[in-house]
């Protein structure tokens, strides 16, 4: 019996399966290592649409950098800045400050 080449062994799909799942464990540890992001990597990085992030950089909404007046990237470190100066306060997180500025007005009388 002929041995089959690589060429011509067909890959089942849980294989290719298994080596997608391999692969973007790989892009994970690599991605995560990086300081600096591309637009494409910050747009997976912040689950924005390419489109979105550019019009934020257009706006000067996002912190960004273009060294050479072209091309754009962001730093890790200000995109979780910029992310966590715009936390939302939980409903429990308003009524506690609700009931701390009732009873300052109430000691203020």
């Amino acid at each position: 019996m002929k041995e089959k080449t690589s060429n011509e062994i067909e890959a089942s799909p849980v294989a290719i399966a298994e080596l997608e799942q391999r692969l973007m464990l790989l892009e994970n540890v690599v991605f995560a290592s990086k300081d600096v992001l591309t637009l494409e990597e910050a747009s997976m990085f912040l689950g924005l649409s390419r489109s979105a992030l550019y019009k934020m950089t257009h706006n000067n909404v996002i912190p960004f950098f273009r060294p050479n007046g072209k091309m754009i990237y962001f730093e890790k470190s200000e995109l979780l800045e910029w992310i966590r100066a715009h936390r939302v306060a939980s409903e429990a997180e308003i009524a506690e400050r609700a009931k701390q500025v009732m009873q300052r007005m109430a000691t203020a009388k």
